[in-house]
């Protein structure tokens, strides 16, 4: 083989490998845009925030008189703050899962996070300004037999709310918790009220069972159903069961009812499965879809 020769396989070598590595690049660049989230406007109605979310938020609105109606004030005065309104927004994307809580109070500075059961105020927080906003900041990493997590809660006060927002990310080097919590703004008057749409999830096209999955679905958010007041007043017992979808989107899809209860049991059920919190399961590292078995039990205390 002559020289000239040689100089041109080696060139052709160096083409093609040039060629593998911009495809490889636009490949990856491609799968990153791909699961990137588009970032949505949050404002709903009655809140003195607005945000912006990576993924479209699910509502849960929690009778007052299903709170834990209160806490106690700082100081020694044994009355009790009503809360007004309890609402919950919950949602999944770019790999944060967020959860936002909003109690509505006509003093919420007496209102207690503890009590709530939201914040261990054990933590020793740091604050920081959000906006004209200072908030409560605690940091936590939460192990799991699955996959550990990073947990930051923020609690700030507005004049008529407190809210504590929870973010959670399993990449610890990842900017999406900071880039949501650059877009807390405390709400002005010129704000467009943006409601909340029912949720609509697409069944996912194919499920996986837990026992084939790379990593199952963390789950790191799961409320209690509300037990309804026809229920209380017929004095209903027993266990609703569930089959559900945890999407690879990051939400619950699917949901067929296995074994039901009467006087609205089996909906409250339904209700708090959808507001369900989680980490999609993974498959050969590609986010997937997994099949679950969930138990609600009811009863009288």
């Amino acid at each position: 083989m002559n020289h000239r020769m040689m100089q041109f396989i080696a060139l052709c070598a160096i083409v093609s490998l040039g060629a593998q590595t911009n495809v490889a690049t636009l490949l990856t660049s491609s799968n990153r845009i791909g699961i990137q989230s588009q970032w949505i406007a949050f404002a709903p109605p009655d809140e003195e925030i607005t945000a912006m979310l990576p993924g479209r938020p699910t509502i849960r609105n929690y009778p007052s008189h299903n709170n834990p109606n209160a806490s106690r004030n700082n100081s020694n005065d044994t009355k009790y703050e009503p809360v007004l309104a309890h609402r919950e927004y919950g949602g999944y994307g770019d790999g944060l899962v967020f959860v936002i809580h909003s109690f509505k109070a006509e003093h919420p500075e007496k209102l207690s996070s503890r009590l709530l059961n939201l914040i261990t105020e054990t933590d020793v927080p740091h604050q920081m300004k959000i906006g004209d906003l200072t908030a409560d900041v605690f940091h936590t990493i939460v192990p799991n037999r699955y996959a550990g997590y990073m947990k930051r809660t923020l609690r700030f006060m507005t004049a008529h709310h407190l809210y504590v927002i929870m973010l959670m990310v399993i990449d610890d080097n990842s900017p999406v918790s900071d880039q949501f919590i650059s877009g807390i703004k405390l709400r002005r008057n010129s704000d467009q009220t943006i409601p909340i749409e029912p949720s609509n999830e697409l069944n996912s096209t194919y499920v996986w069972n837990a026992k084939d999955v790379t990593r199952k679905a963390i789950v790191v958010w799961k409320s209690e159903p509300l037990y309804t007041e026809e229920a209380r007043a017929h004095q209903i017992r027993g266990d609703v069961s569930l089959q559900v979808v945890l999407g690879e989107n990051g939400y619950v899809t699917d949901i067929t009812v296995v074994k039901g209860l009467i006087d609205g049991l089996t909906e409250a059920a339904i209700e708090a499965a959808r507001n369900i919190r989680f980490f999609p399961a993974e498959k050969d590292g590609q986010r997937v879809a997994q099949r679950a078995m969930l138990e609600y039990h009811f009863d009288l205390y």
